[in-house]
């Protein structure tokens, strides 16, 4: 059974000692219910009553009134059953707006007045509040800011997004305090996706209230809250309804739990009190969930209690159904005597949140104090759902200026519930409660029974006003703030693929000029390394040969003489090896700088092409070649033997032999040339004689003898640098040194310059792959994007649809049966 009195078990709803015990929980939010105020026409619609066929003229009166009634309750029924449906609808287009803002977190627009600006999401407009409006007692998940039509608008902040929206949003309104910090401020310092969270949380709260609302319009039985400010004489007035005094009175704050009034046929016909427990569920049947007492002993379990929540007190109403407000034949009524507004903040609080579940409010004030900071407060929160608001001004005969009572309270009323203000007649009444217990003056007693009836009308005959005006009310609201998100996140998303696009008309050619740069530039890199090998190698290649050809052309070593002659061997093949060794290291130092200058242009083009992404890497030159690679003096072993002092294989040797002959062959007369040799030795020996020639011949080969060492001897100095360089050649070319050197310093070349050359092809391909994730990561929001342009478009289709739905419910419009 509801906490409230829904005996019937149709109405699941938060107790109030839960409500009250939980005031910081999200669970108590404020209604957010917007736009019942001047101005708005969800009710005055210009739409003609439809006729019905009825009775006939010669019915009586109690079957035109039957006639009438079921006319109503059909008339009620459809718009019930409308309203219900649209409820569902809209709890569906909640529940995948929540899905939605997940994965895509809605853009929250700053809401304000005309003549400024809404600001970009995760912003909110702080409103001030009207002085003659109350500022609103902040509770927690409280989401209501009052506004003002002359409030001045604050400065446009720079993030500019989407068009100026000049309404304020209702439900889904995020408000949010702390100290002096305003909600746009403090909104400004979220990110998106703290807001999108929060936003979520009023979305599941308007989900749950429309749930509440659904199972409040489908109860059969109906709420009716009294309640007002501390000794305002609520249980009074609820005791006058009853015609007997149920509910304890005094003249201080006696009523400190919420009094649930039923009509004890729901009991058995048996008069008690049942006193609900703590976090108890009650359930009429089952008897754990209540301890049950006697009327006699109701006041002392409502008298500053603190053992039980609320109480439900069945009693009997022995009138007729035309005058009892418990038994009036058409609904089940549960009369609630709420605890006073400023007993304490928190029953304050529970009375707030306990109102929201109530199908009627009638708010006693006393005539004697008007409206108190509280009563303005509870009355203001209450008319953003219910429209229309019961409010009994009660003590109303110890006023003596009673004219000017009427024109200061309805002034307050005019400003509190406009709605109420316009139907006043029905809806205030100034009454003296104690008269009708006490049935003291005929007056007063009807002036009271003009209530009662007006009550009984409000809550009987105009059930759609009472009961389903508020859930109307919520959901046009609700839909017009989610009409309002639909149409920002339209913009919103419209101008973030304008955005996207734009960035992909830039990065596009950016992406294809990197990927074009990347082939054409590491080609070029790859080519000029090559290049340069190829000329190191050519340019080594070229000197080691020339160096070895020439190595004995100039002796690097002086000769001492035939003593030192093997030393000088020695020192002069050392000398050669050394001489081609210095041509290597000159071969290395040429490569080097080529090296060094290929580096240096290939880290040109890196910081060209690349700039900032190109990694330069610190090249030493000096280090190149540091390691001994060519210990040639080591590397080749030539040894030294007689014959290299000797070279029997020129010319000028074959030049000294022939000299001697020829001198002998002077001698002898005639020298006829290496043709006519024997016949001039013939001659001579003819001429000198056989035996003067025999004489000759010994001393004549002596002299030439003599002569051929001396030369040799001589020619010691020349002939081992010959000798030498020809067996130094021929282990050269054995080991082939000059192609060894010339790809050993090619390839340290080629491995030094492929260094900066994989960092700038590295760097191409960062740059290649980060424009690419970038133009794919576009892409993906660009596609992510239209899937949400598409969603908050239906979005607002659909609100729209709902909400035109439900506008066309006429609740005060009834069919005119005849």
């Amino acid at each position: 059974m509801s906490p409230i009195g829904d005996h019937n078990q149709r109405s699941a709803v938060v107790p109030a000692h839960t409500v009250a015990r939980q005031i910081t929980d999200d669970t108590i939010s404020d209604s957010g219910y917007g736009g019942s105020i001047a101005g708005e026409s969800n009710f005055d619609q210009n739409v003609p009553a439809q006729i019905l066929p009825g009775v006939s003229g010669n019915a009586s009166e109690t079957e035109r009134r039957q006639w009438a009634s079921n006319v109503h309750q059909l008339h009620y029924n459809q718009n019930r059953v409308a309203l219900g449906r649209s409820i569902n609808t809209t709890i569906d287009l909640l529940k995948d707006f929540s899905k939605k803002n997940s994965s895509w977190p809605a853009h929250y627009p700053q809401i304000s007045k005309a003549g400024a600006i809404i600001q970009r999401s995760q912003t909110t407009e702080d409103l001030s509040s009207d002085e003659e409006r109350p500022k609103p007692l902040r509770r927690s998940a409280t989401s209501i800011e009052p506004a003002t039509p002359e409030e001045e608008p604050k400065a446009a902040e720079p993030r500019l997004v989407t068009p100026q929206i000049v309404q304020e949003f209702n439900v889904l309104k995020l408000d949010l305090k702390l100290g002096a910090l305003s909600p746009s401020e403090l909104v400004h310092s979220l990110e998106k996706s703290s807001i999108a969270s929060l936003l979520d949380g009023k979305i599941s709260q308007s989900i749950k209230h429309l749930q509440a609302l659904r199972e409040r319009i489908e109860d059969t039985s109906s709420k009716v809250l009294v309640t007002g400010d501390l000794n305002a004489g609520k249980s009074t007035f609820c005791n006058a309804l009853l015609r007997k005094k149920v509910l304890p009175e005094d003249q201080q704050p006696c009523t400190s739990i919420f009094c649930e009034v039923l009509d004890c046929r729901d009991n058995g016909g048996v008069e008690e009190v049942h006193a609900v427990h703590f976090d108890t569920k009650y359930n009429r049947d089952d008897e754990t969930t209540y301890d049950v007492h006697k009327l006699e002993e109701l006041e002392d379990i409502v008298i500053e209690n603190d053992k039980y929540p609320q109480v439900k007190v069945y009693v009997e109403d022995v009138r007729t159904i035309d005058q009892s407000l418990l038994r009036n034949g058409v609904v089940d009524i549960a009369l609630i005597d709420a605890p006073g507004l400023n007993l304490d903040s928190i029953k304050t609080t529970a009375v707030f949140a306990r109102q929201e579940e109530i199908d009627v409010v009638v708010f006693v004030v006393s005539a004697e104090n008007h409206f108190t900071l509280s009563a303005k407060e509870f009355i203001w929160n209450a008319a953003q759902e219910k429209a229309y608001i019961f409010i009994v001004v009660n003590r109303f005969d110890n006023i003596r200026d009673k004219a000017r009572c009427k024109r200061l309270i309805l002034e307050q009323i005019q400003q509190l519930s406009p709605r109420t203000y316009e139907h006043a007649e029905e809806l205030v009444h100034f009454v003296s409660s104690n008269a009708v217990i006490e049935d003291s003056e005929a007056t007063k007693v009807q002036q009271f029974e003009t209530l009662e009836q007006s009550l009984r009308s409000f809550v009987l005959e105009k059930r759609a006003r009472s009961k389903l005006a508020p859930a109307k009310t919520y959901l046009m609201n609700l839909l017009g703030d989610i009409e309002t998100l639909a149409t920002s996140n339209q913009s919103q998303v419209g101008n973030e693929l304008d955005r996207i696009n734009e960035q992909l008309a830039e990065l596009t050619p950016v992406f294809e000029e990197a990927l074009r740069a990347s082939t054409k530039v590491t080609d070029d890199v790859d080519r000029s390394i090559e290049d340069t090998a190829a000329q190191v190698y050519k340019h080594t290649r070229r000197e080691l040969i020339q160096t070895i050809k020439h190595m004995d052309d100039v002796p690097s070593v002086p000769y001492a003489g035939i003593f030192d002659a093997y030393t000088y061997a020695e020192q002069t093949r050392v000398a050669m090896l050394d001489k081609v060794h210095q041509k290597v290291i000159s071969c290395e130092g040429y490569a080097r700088d080529r090296t060094v200058q290929g580096v240096s242009a290939i880290k040109s083009l890196g910081l060209l092409h690349l700039g900032d992404d190109y990694i330069e890497k610190i090249f030493r030159a000096d280090l190149m070649f540091s390691r001994k690679k060519d210990a040639l003096v080591r590397a080749i072993k030539t040894e030294i033997d007689v014959l290299d002092f000797f070279d029997f294989d020129k010319q000028e040797k074959a030049a000294g032999f022939g000299l001697s002959f020829t001198l002998v062959a002077t001698l002898g007369g005639q020298f006829l040339g290496i043709g006519g040799w024997i016949d001039g030795v013939w001659k001579t020996t003819k001429f000198l004689g056989y035996r003067n020639t025999k004489k000759l011949i010994v001393p004549v080969a002596l002299v030439a003898g003599a002569f051929g060492a001396y030369w040799l001897l001589a020619d010691i100095p020349n002939a081992v640098p010959r000798k030498l360089a020809k067996k130094i050649r021929k282990e050269l070319e054995a080991m082939d040194y000059v192609h060894g050197n010339s790809e050993r310093i090619t390839k340290e070349v080629r491995k030094i310059l492929r260094v900066p050359a994989d960092d700038l092809r590295g760097g191409f391909q960062r740059v290649v792959e980060k424009r690419g994730k970038e133009r794919e990561q576009l892409k993906e929001q660009k596609k992510e994007s239209e899937v949400a342009l598409k969603y908050f478009g239906n979005l607002y289709r659909k609100s729209t649809e709902i909400s035109k739905g439900v506008n066309r419910l006429d609740l005060d419009n009834v069919p005119i049966a005849h």
